[in-house]
């Protein structure tokens, strides 16, 4: 009976760090959210690209993008930038 009652125990204090953890991860989270990521319109966190022109990053699905024979993609803030670059 007394194992039962451990375990119970046990059990519960690990449930209980558990969702205390997961608590202060959302907040550390909030407060300090990835590099390199914007929040989107879901509340998801978005990747920021770099425009290849003049250096702005922007979320990636706003991005216009550019796709080279060699199959690498460059993202630009805009048609105008994309226009304006060389390379």
């Amino acid at each position: 009976m007394l194992k039962i009652i451990f375990l119970i125990i046990v059990l519960f204090i690990f449930i209980t760090v558990y969702s205390f953890k997961k608590k202060i991860d959302g907040i550390l989270d909030t407060l300090f959210p990835k590099q390199n990521s914007q929040n989107s319109k879901n509340g998801e966190l978005e990747e920021l690209v770099r425009c290849e022109n003049c250096g702005t990053y922007i979320p990636k699905s706003s991005a216009v993008k550019k796709i080279r024979i060699r199959g690498d993609v460059l993202y630009f803030c805009s048609q105008k930038c994309k226009k304006e670059y060389k390379g």
